[in-house]
């Protein structure tokens, strides 16, 4: 049995090992079968991007906006206005949102595998009908749909990534997750640009949506494998099923699977307990159970400081302004007198495809927080200099145009190797099984809320503060996310659940203390 211990109340605990080194994680050999379960996964995440992005090189075409000679799209492509088609993109979001909730509800009754398979259906059905519709309405019904997938997608992938990885390659595999997400949305905008493409009588070139969203349903197709890959052993166990848990880990594993097995189910079931006279002494090794003293039945509000970590992060990757960079990326271009703005723009995109790649080696090496805080303190740079080239250009004063090129090379840096795949990957790594389904789609919906928010205000807040005063309050939440990492996020590289839980209690304590301290300093004062 695990080793027993005293918590801060006096009562008897028995330790969770949750991917404990020895000798859980020590043996732990990856399988093929792992690395294709992974692939398979991750084109959840590729519908994410491609349908995120499926406005960007379509809106002009099915809003009608007329070339720059006056020609217009053909008929058939044209099927919105300015305002309708704004309802069209933003919509996307509500769906998330909703989608992120019914994740959750999913993916503990049907599984993990079951729930990504799941959502091929609703993304079929969305593709098929945006291909063939001719009704401004139900596109936008559609939309939604599309969106109701991509959340369910989007709460349940980071969980099975976390779930089925050993230890030493989770950080590689989650980041994975928006490594798909990136390579989405660069596939739709190369083929929404340049391959599905067709031209008016004038001989001008538009985007051939229709013909787009074919390739959506043949993602959906790949997506169907889900349901011939491994269940998550995780799941399993907190089901109890020992046999189905051994059964996952065979594949998912290349050597001896007997002691994870024991970890997984130690960990899934709750902790015996009983009281002791004796106090805890408060040693080391005391303190480092009491992250897992409250396991076992706990709901998600037994988590709150990993809920403030995991919900966190996922507001301040949206709130990072990286929405607001991706749609001024070709006009920066054009002010930087680049030969080919459009063509420029769709190489930043591959740029952030390869080094959110680089993250997926970095993260396992470099380690969670501090390329969150390098990342988050340079997009911070980024903005302000955004700011200053602006305001430099108000004022007529010193403002090269490769200093707007530079900034915009920092932030996609900065994003693609922090804030764009760490928040997804720690979001697996802060809860325990038996809320990390749950706690996944909480903090997704949060993340799809804010990305609404954000979409729906930039432009009235660029009327409002003006171009410099938007970026400048960018840079200013993207520094009170380093300092949120700095305080308040841990290092999970190589950890168990266990561990990053006392790593938070230990914060929490600190803090805690720190505040007392001031509060009594005031008052003897």
């Amino acid at each position: 049995p695990p080793p027993a211990s005293l918590d801060s109340r006096g009562t008897c605990t028995w330790s969770s090992a949750i991917d404990e080194p020895p000798p859980a994680a020590a043996s732990q050999r990856a399988s093929a079968a792992m690395f294709a379960a992974v692939g398979l996964c991750c084109v959840s995440p590729l519908l994410f991007g491609f349908s995120l992005s499926f406005t960007s090189p379509t809106q002009t075409t099915m809003q009608g906006d007329p070339h720059p000679d006056g020609s217009l799209p053909p008929p058939g492509l044209r099927e919105f206005s300015k305002a309708s088609e704004g309802w069209y993109a933003s919509l996307f979001n509500v769906g998330a949102v909703i989608g992120a909730f019914s994740g959750s509800a999913l993916s503990e009754r049907l599984g993990r595998k079951k729930t990504l398979a799941f959502t091929a259906l609703p993304h079929a059905v969305a593709w098929v009908g945006t291909a063939l519709s001719h009704s401004g309405v139900m596109l936008t019904i559609l939309r939604i749909l599309n969106g109701w997938a991509v959340g369910m997608g989007s709460a349940v992938t980071p969980c099975y990534i976390g779930e089925i990885a050993t230890t030493g390659l989770r950080g590689a595999l989650g980041a994975a997750n928006q490594l798909s997400v990136t390579t989405g949305i660069f596939m739709v905008s190369l083929l929404g640009d340049y391959v599905f493409v067709v031209e008016n009588d004038q001989g001008d070139r538009f985007c051939q949506w229709r013909e787009l969203a074919w390739c959506g349903l043949g993602l959906c197709t790949v997506l169907l494998g889900m349901l011939y890959m491994p269940e998550s052993p995780r799941w399993h166990a907190k089901r109890g099923d020992q046999a189905a848990v051994e059964a996952a880990l065979r594949r998912l594993r290349a050597g001896d699977v007997a002691a994870e097995v024991e970890a997984m189910l130690a960990e899934a079931s709750p902790p015996p307990q009983q009281p002791l006279a004796a106090a805890a002494d408060g040693s080391p090794a005391a303190q480092a159970e009491a992250g897992s003293s409250s396991r076992g039945g706990a709901g998600l509000g037994a988590y709150s400081r990993s809920l403030v970590v995991g919900v966190g992060l996922c507001m301040f990757q949206q709130l990072s302004g990286v929405n607001a960079i991706m749609m001024y990326t070709t006009k920066i271009c054009q002010e930087a007198n680049v030969p080919s703005p459009e063509l420029a723009a769709m190489a930043s995109m591959g740029l952030q495809v390869v080094l959110t790649g680089v993250a997926c080696v970095l993260v396992e090496r470099a380690g969670r927080r501090p390329l969150l805080l390098v990342g988050s303190a340079f997009m911070s740079l980024a903005h302000f200099l955004l700011s200053y080239y602006y305001v430099a250009q108000s004022i007529h004063i010193w403002a090269p145009s490769w200093l707007a090129l530079l900034a915009l090379c920092i932030f996609i840096v900065s994003f693609s190797l922090g804030m764009g795949p760490i928040p997804w990957l720690i979001l697996a790594e802060v809860f325990p099984t038996e809320v990390r389904g749950t706690a996944s789609s909480l903090a997704t919906a949060v993340n799809w809320s804010t990305s609404f928010v954000v979409t729906l205000v930039f432009l009235r807040l660029q009327e409002m503060i003006t171009r410099q005063g938007t970026f400048l309050m960018f840079g200013i939440i993207c520094f009170g996310c380093a300092v949120f990492v700095q305080f308040l996020v841990p290092e999970t590289k190589g950890k168990s659940v266990d561990e990053v839980l006392s790593e938070l209690s230990r914060r929490g304590r600190r803090g805690s203390g720190q505040c007392r301290d001031v509060a009594l300093g005031s008052v003897a004062s």
